[in-house]
């Protein structure tokens, strides 16, 4: 069998959590079985070479940042503009999963892969799932597996972070794509599939669980010494949701009571906010006649740890949520007996009594009682729980099970081949609850007769913008089923000078005298639909924008595709006075109530846009798209974003005035009351979303400026003190 797994953390990585440790062990173990296993990671500075082999089965391919192959002959440089957008996006980590999407589908088609796997944190096969089931890329579709290691959303909760921020939203939207989408699913503990089955509304019982192989952890002989004064170790990333604030004030309990007791703590501080850093949170938990008692050692290399592991009698996994810890796994493997929480996979793991302690609540006080029953433990039965630890880990984390399980599970979904994620999701589900699933308008699907794309362009002018918009549907791959210009004769003269050899391709020329724009749309679809040209789909443009080349040819073949998308969104290279990459996740509600996530140049399937009854009058300001937009989704039809640029769109210069300010609070309010049931189940998610977006713009202007006074005050410093610049630039060239 061929094994592909998708792992940013893959080592060498910046940081190579559990998930990338799993995916170490777990391909060797394939390799050493016989199969052969491609793995896909992220190119950091550890890894030399873009592709490596250890073995003559095993080979990692690594991606990061832009290579020349990714550019095509037809559009050369747009990937690196895309790349580019991705990484400045509010998520950058999709950049990765993009990049990767499009190495793995080169892959199984030369490579013949049969197996996909991938985590879901950060969602790195999403690009691949939605590209698959938008009809995109390779005909060979092999199976994809989900890994269920630890989602976005639950370590945001646990760590009590702001989930509307605009970078834990897009992660969660991502991942509740990928999850949705998967073929299988995987997870190391009983605790999380059965939590992940009732969040993502997925069968029971269809999330396989596999514990995690054991990494290299021999077991350590600890001299009675060790049992009767050794320290009291605490290993992993200290932030809120692994309880290490609940697990700091249980200890300084326990030190005021014993002077004797060590407390070890090794991890990098995450406990930092906007108001406090991460030492002086630590430095308000542990009071200063205590701090003799703890010791904070920060990230150390796993080299390192076997001395800490060794001078330790107790290792504590306080986690407010937890999945299934190497930490726990490998401390239990050289022989610790665990005080630990039953919030994870530490309660499969811990025998409550013989090889370890679980506490009854993870919070302060129950930490200290299972501290208080492991301080009362005698060094002689520390020693013997010792070597149960050791033991019964080894027994539920056995390598040759472990592979067993694995070839007999994947041989299984290989059998079952692909099937969900063939599929757009219609309806995602969070928590059990579908979103805005209307069975009242299933009635309405495809018309099989209906082919190809209608574009209606509105104008004013014949200038070079119109010109750029009107060649760009010259260049297309497969040319548009029919194309209207309509001039709304605001400025003389009007669209009735378009260019000849336009007029000679069939193309209409409709006159609006004294129209707006969205009597002018309205005309367009009219006249079309009483030509009997039965189009499957409509895009409307303005003189700004422009098209790539295959943007008709993909609308085309996704609406034939995808019978339930009724709206198919794009990346957009905005140009002007800003040159930024527009990028948004697939649009839905209730992101779409605060944003308007849908390219103004996107195709509507013709079905839609009668359900949405065309253009609504009165809109101003552009607001008509959006408007138009939510109707279609309200409607119960599915919003796709093709991930790759489809066009182009030139802004001018915008001057914010007061009345310009009033106009968008009025067609905000109006567009928002026309789905007052819908507004109101998505009230609370509406306000905290608003809320966190504001912050986040305030946040970055913030950065903005500060960087760019940093700038001012460098260039006044070295016209002030050109031997201080001097000196500073001979220091950067010998650094």
């Amino acid at each position: 069998m061929k094994h592909l797994i998708v792992c940013p953390e893959y080592p060498p990585a910046e940081y190579a959590g559990g998930i990338g440790t799993y995916v170490h062990q777990i391909s060797r173990m394939l390799v050493e079985a016989g199969d052969t296993v491609h793995v896909v990671a992220v190119r950091w500075k550890g890894a030399r070479v873009k592709k490596e082999c250890p073995h003559d089965r095993l080979t990692i391919h690594r991606v990061g940042e832009i290579h020349a192959w990714w550019h095509t002959p037809a559009e050369p440089g747009i990937r690196a503009r895309e790349l580019r957008g991705l990484r400045e996006s509010s998520f950058p980590p999709q950049a990765f999963s993009f990049q990767a999407a499009l190495l793995v589908e080169k892959l199984i088609e030369h490579e013949e892969i049969d197996i996909v796997e991938g985590q879901e944190f950060e969602a790195p096969l999403y690009y691949l799932q939605l590209r698959r089931a938008l009809g995109l890329g390779p005909a060979r579709k092999p199976p994809c597996i989900i890994h269920l290691h630890s989602p976005m959303e639950f370590i945001v909760r646990h760590n009590d972070w702001e989930i509307h921020h605009p970078y834990f939203r897009t992660a969660k939207r991502l991942e509740d794509y990928s999850i949705q989408t998967a073929d299988a699913w995987l997870c190391p503990s009983r605790y999380l599939a059965r939590h992940s089955e009732s969040h993502y509304g997925l069968p029971n019982d269809s999330i396989r669980v596999i514990s995690l192989p054991i990494n290299a952890a021999p077991f350590i002989e600890r001299p009675k010494e060790t049992w009767k004064k050794g320290t009291i170790l605490y290993v992993g990333r200290m932030e809120r949701r692994k309880g290490i604030m609940e697990w700091i004030l249980a200890a300084v309990r326990a030190a005021r009571k014993d002077a004797r007791l060590n407390f070890e703590f090794i991890g990098a501080n995450c406990l930092g906010t906007d108001d406090l850093n991460g030492d002086a949170i630590i430095a308000d938990l542990v009071p200063t006649d205590l701090k003799h008692q703890f010791h904070f050692h920060g990230e150390q290399k796993r080299s390192h740890l076997p001395r800490f592991l060794s001078e330790a009698r107790l290792a504590v996994v306080p986690s407010r949520w937890e999945n299934f810890p190497n930490t726990c796994v490998e401390a239990m493997c050289t022989g610790l007996p665990v005080i630990a929480t039953k919030e994870g996979g530490m309660a499969e793991m811990i025998d409550q009594g013989r090889t370890g302690w679980l506490a009854e609540s993870a919070d302060t006080d129950g930490l200290y009682e299972a501290l208080e029953q492991a301080l009362q433990t005698s060094a002689a039965n520390l020693a013997e729980m010792s070597m149960a630890a050791s033991a019964s880990i080894r027994k539920k984390c056995d390598n040759n099970r472990i592979l067993k399980d694995h070839l007999a599970f994947r041989h299984r979904i290989l059998e079952r081949g692909a099937i969900r994620s063939k599929k757009l999701v219609t309806g995602q589900q969070t928590d059990g609850r579908e979103l805005h699933q209307n069975t009242s308008v299933r009635n309405r699907r495809h018309n099989p007769a209906s082919k190809g794309i209608a574009l209606v362009v509105t104008c004013h002018n014949t200038g070079d913008d119109l010109n750029e918009c009107l060649d760009s549907i010259s260049c297309q791959t497969r040319q548009p089923v029919a194309v209207v210009v309509v001039d709304e004769n605001r400025s003389a003269p009007g669209a009735k000078q378009v260019p000849g050899s336009k007029k000679k391709r069939g193309w209409e020329i409709l006159s609006k005298p004294h129209g707006d724009n969205i009597s002018g749309k309205n005309l367009g679809i009219q006249h079309l639909l009483k030509a009997d040209i039965n189009p499957a789909g409509f895009s409307f443009l303005n003189a700004e924008d422009a098209l790539v080349p295959h943007f008709v040819e993909t609308c085309s073949e996704i609406l034939d595709h995808c019978p339930d998308v009724g709206l198919i969104s794009g990346w957009v290279d905005f140009t002007g006075n800003r040159h930024d990459i527009w990028i948004r996740p697939c649009p839905g509600f209730p992101y779409q109530w605060v944003f308007n996530e849908v390219a103004p140049f996107a195709a509507v399937r013709t079905g839609a846009l009668m359900a949405a009854d065309r253009f609504r009058s009165g809109m101003e300001g552009a607001f008509e798209y959006w408007d138009l937009f939510n109707s279609v989704l309200a409607s119960n039809w599915t919003g796709v974003t093709v991930p790759g640029i489809l066009g182009y769109c030139r802004i001018r210069k915008k001057v914010y005035s007061g009345s310009k300010l009033n106009v968008h609070r009025r067609m905000r309010k109006a567009m928002l009351a026309r789905f007052p049931d819908l507004m109101a189940s998505d009230a609370e998610d509406i306000i905290m979303m608003a809320e966190a977006h504001t912050g986040w713009l305030l946040q970055q202007q913030y950065f903005m400026v500060q960087s760019r006074l940093s700038r001012a005050f460098g260039r006044i410093s070295s016209r002030l003190h050109p031997s201080r610049a001097k000196k500073r630039r001979l220091n950067g060239m010998n650094g």
